[in-house]
């Protein structure tokens, strides 16, 4: 997802916006996890990339600025 060059953004993976738009939704890790056939470990590393790319602290702020840019919008879809 091309979070656009003026905002100086990173481009978001697909299996970075399914964990956020399901951390967006209330799952945790180990649910996140079973849906994606991801651990939760694996999650919790994903999220906090996608955190450094949004460029926030933590993960509810990275929910409030993924809402702001709309990228919780959208399906969630399986890996190629």
């Amino acid at each position: 997802m091309d979070l656009g060059k003026d905002r100086g953004l990173l481009p978001l993976t697909r299996t970075e916006l399914n964990c956020l738009r399901l951390s967006a939704d209330g799952l945790g890790d180990c649910e996140i996890g079973a849906r994606l056939e991801l651990t939760p470990r694996e999650v919790s590393s994903v999220l906090s990339v996608v955190m450094m790319k949004l460029r926030v602290p933590n993960r509810m702020a990275g929910l409030a600025r993924a809402a702001r840019l709309g990228l919780l919008e959208g399906e969630i879809r399986r890996p190629d």
